[in-house]
């Protein structure tokens, strides 16, 4: 069952990105921000050299591993964790399989998106 506590976050959050994939500076951006609950982010770089594809958000009590759906153009939050009693390392490890686990599962589709964009007029 998920915590409602942080549910509302992501979302508000995601609809700040812009919809494609975004730089590292972007990320930077974010994990340097002075929001009082974000306590990092860490990009995982995407397909393209550059660009990032997937990140995590780290925030009070969860962590948040925010994907770009290239099918709907737009960002979401593929997996979010309670991060308590986790430390730096941990959370670090456990975000990156998730990550990992979603480059594998969307490989096709982020194909697929990357051919139409070439292709296009």
């Amino acid at each position: 069952m998920a915590d409602d506590s942080d549910s509302e976050t992501p979302p508000s959050f995601l609809s700040s990105l812009p919809d494609q994939p975004i730089t590292d500076d972007i990320v930077k951006q974010i994990d340097e921000s002075d929001h009082p609950k974000i306590h990092g982010a860490m990009g995982f770089p995407g397909s393209t050299p550059g660009t990032i594809e997937a990140f995590l958000l780290n925030m009070e009590e969860a962590t948040h591993v925010l994907v770009f759906d290239s099918s709907e153009e737009r960002w979401r939050a593929y997996e979010s964790f309670d991060n308590t009693g986790m430390d730096h390392e941990e959370m670090i490890d456990h975000a990156t399989e998730i990550a990992n686990d979603w480059f594998a599962e969307s490989l096709a589709d982020r194909i697929a998106a990357a051919e139409d964009a070439n292709s296009g007029p």
